[in-house]
């Protein structure tokens, strides 16, 4: 089975929840968190792969816009068309996407601001991380 976690960027809550599903862990350490891969990396519409679960399961991550109803009808109809055989479940995570993101991470582009907005970026997640650990724990029962 493939597990596609998307959002809008595709580069926040998407890669965060992958990881989480990738790894055993209740909380991501701060040092561990910036190196989650893809993460801050806005790149819409290209599906990037993160790794395999326990069970085999592949586990990707894409930035959709406004655009994922769309993507998901495209990628099973694809499917379909091909006869491939392999299941594919996406997962929304835009719920715990930032707020004016798009802006941070501009922001964050500035030498003198990147520590700031880093910090907060990290806060956020701490804020969610019992959320976000549920919702992906969630899923993974299901898979």
């Amino acid at each position: 089975m493939k597990v596609v976690y998307y959002s809008y960027y595709g580069c926040y809550s998407s890669p965060i929840c992958a990881y989480l599903h990738l790894n055993d862990k209740s909380k991501i350490e701060k040092e561990e968190f910036f190196k989650i891969p893809f993460l801050f990396e806005i790149d819409y519409g290209q599906m990037r792969y993160i790794g395999k679960d326990s069970n085999k399961n592949e586990v990707f991550i894409i930035g959709m816009k406004n655009f994922s109803e769309n993507i998901k009808k495209t990628l099973y109809g694809l499917i379909e068309i091909f006869k491939i055989k392999e299941d594919i479940i996406f997962i929304d995570t835009s719920q715990y996407d930032v707020i004016f993101f798009k802006v941070l991470i501009s922001l964050r582009r500035k030498k003198i601001l990147t520590k700031i907005i880093d910090n907060f970026l990290y806060n956020y997640y701490l804020i969610k991380c019992n959320h976000i650990k549920r919702f992906v724990e969630s899923y993974k029962k299901m898979l």
